[in-house]
C-alpha cells in the first residue's frame, strides 16, 4: 500500500483492515499506517472471495469477522466466519449474501442490549414481471427477493426476517431488467433493489440501503413495515440543497428521536447507469418531524479531479478524533479527514481505475493474530 498523505499529528491511531478481492493475492489484510503489511491472510482461507474483513466482539471477546465465498451478477453465495486470533474458524453462520454482516449490540423495545448478527441474503424468485417487457412461460419472469436476517450469532436463531418484494415495489427501481439481470432465468434474476447494507437503531428498527432504488428504509422492528423513506423516488424528506445516488454503507451516527444523523458513502453512480456526480462520504441529518434532511459534512477523494472514482462499494466510518475514515470501494485507497473535513491521510492499494477494489475498509484497533 503507498501512502500519499499522512499527517501524523492529526491522524487517528489504528490499523487498516482490507479485503481486496481482484488483486493477484487477494484476501483480508491488515496493514499499519505506513503502508506495512502486518497480516496477511492471502490464501488461509481459501480461494473463495472475502469481505467485510474487521475485529467484532463475539461472546464478550474481541474476534475477527469476514464473509467468505462466491460472486456473481453482484452479489454472492457463502458464510459469515468468525475467527480467533489464530484465524481459525469459531462460528460459521448461516448461508448468506455479502453486502451485509455485522455483530453488534443494539437497545432493543424492552430496554435491553442483545447480541445480533445482520446478514443479507439475495434469493432469485419466480415473479410477474410482463409489465415490464419480460416473456416468459405465464409470463412469470425471475427477480432478486433481497432479505436481511436478524440471527442470533450463537444459536442461529433468526430473530427477524425481511423481504424487499414483500415491502417495496417494483417501480421503485431505477434500474430495468437488462443485459445479465434481465429477468428471463433463475441464472439473470433482476436485482431491482440490491441491497447494499443494514443498520440496528436503538429501539429495534433497522435501516436498509438499497442501491438500486437510491433510498435508505426505515423499517419497523416489529412488523417490517416501512416507516419512511429518504431518498429515491417516493422520498417522505425534502433535501436541503444536496442529493445521494446508489449509496453504500448507510450507518446511524447520533440520535434516535426527532433528529437522526446518518453517514454514508455517496456514490453518485451506478455501473447500470451514466455517472451523475462526484463520490464522497456525507454525514447528513435529519428532522424527522418537519421530514427535512440537511448536509452536515461532504468528504471528497483526493482522485475526485479524473472524474467519479467510485462506481461500486465504498464505505464510511466515523473514529477517534472526529475523524472520518473513508473506503472509495472500486477506487483503490482509503482516506481520512479530520471533522472539518481536511484530508489528513490517504492511501492507495491499487491504481486509479485498476480492478483492484475492497467493498468496505476499516480502521480500528488491532490485537494481533498469531497465525
Amino acid at each position: 500500500m503507498t501512502v500519499t498523505v499522512n499527517d501524523k499529528s492529526s491522524v487517528a491511531p489504528g490499523y487498516i483492515f482490507l479485503a481486496p478481492n481482484t488483486m493477484p493475492f487477494a484476501g483480508p489484510y491488515v496493514y499499519d499506517l505506513n503502508g506495512t503489511i502486518v497480516f496477511n491472510g492471502a490464501g488461509k482461507l481459501g480461494s473463495e472471495t472475502i469481505h467485510d474483513f474487521q475485529p467484532c466482539v463475539y461472546q464478550k471477546k474481541t474476534r475477527f469477522c469476514l464473509w467468505k465465498g462466491t460472486t456473481a451478477l453482484g452479489y454472492g453465495s457463502g458464510q459469515a466466519l468468525v475467527l480467533d486470533n489464530q484465524f481459525k474458524v469459531i462460528k460459521a453462520l448461516p448461508a448468506s449474501d455479502y453486502h451485509e454482516f455485522k455483530i453488534n449490540q443494539a437497545l432493543d423495545a424492552r430496554g435491553k442490549y442483545s447480541d445480533t448478527a445482520l446478514l443479507s441474503v439475495y434469493t432469485p424468485v419466480r415473479h410477474d414481471l410482463s409489465s415490464f417487457g419480460v416473456p416468459n412461460e405465464d409470463d412469470q419472469g425471475w427477480v432478486v427477493d433481497c432479505h436481511f436476517r436478524a440471527v442470533d450469532p450463537v444459536t442461529d436463531k433468526v430473530i427477524f426476517d425481511w423481504s424487499s418484494l414483500d415491502h417495496v415495489p417494483l417501480n421503485e427501481s431505477y434500474i430495468k431488467p437488462m443485459g445479465g439481470i434481465n429477468g428471463y432465468s433463475q441464472r439473470s434474476a433482476w436485482d431491482y433493489f440490491h441491497l447494499n447494507s443494514v443498520a440496528r437503531l436503538d429501539g429495534g428498527d433497522y435501516l436498509v440501503s438499497s442501491r438500486h432504488t437510491s433510498t435508505v428504509y426505515r423499517i419497523s422492528g416489529k412488523d417490517g413495515s416501512i416507516t419512511w423513506r429518504l431518498g429515491g423516488k417516493y422520498s417522505d424528506f425534502k433535501f436541503e440543497g444536496f442529493s445521494f445516488d446508489s449509496q453504500h454503507d448507510v450507518r446511524p451516527v447520533s440520535g434516535g428521536g426527532s433528529i437522526l444523523r446518518l453517514a454514508l458513502f455517496d456514490n453518485e453512480y451506478n455501473t447500470f447507469l451514466q455517472p451523475r456526480g462526484l463520490s464522497s462520504g456525507k454525514i447528513i441529518e435529519l428532522d424527522v418531524a418537519t421530514k427535512t434532511a440537511r448536509l452536515v459534512k461532504q468528504y471528497d477523494s483526493p482522485s475526485k479531479e479524473i472524474g467519479n472514482p467510485s462506481g461500486d462499494g465504498g464505505s464510511i466510518q466515523l473514529i477517534k478524533k472526529g475523524n472520518a475514515f473513508i473506503g472509495w470501494g472500486s477506487d483503490a485507497q482509503v482516506t481520512e479527514h479530520t471533522a472539518d473535513g481536511r484530508l489528513v491521510y490517504a492511501a492507495r492499494f491499487g491504481s486509479s481505475g485498476s480492478s483492484a477494489n475492497s467493498y468496505r475498509a476499516f480502521k480500528t484497533h488491532f490485537t494481533g493474530i498469531s497465525a
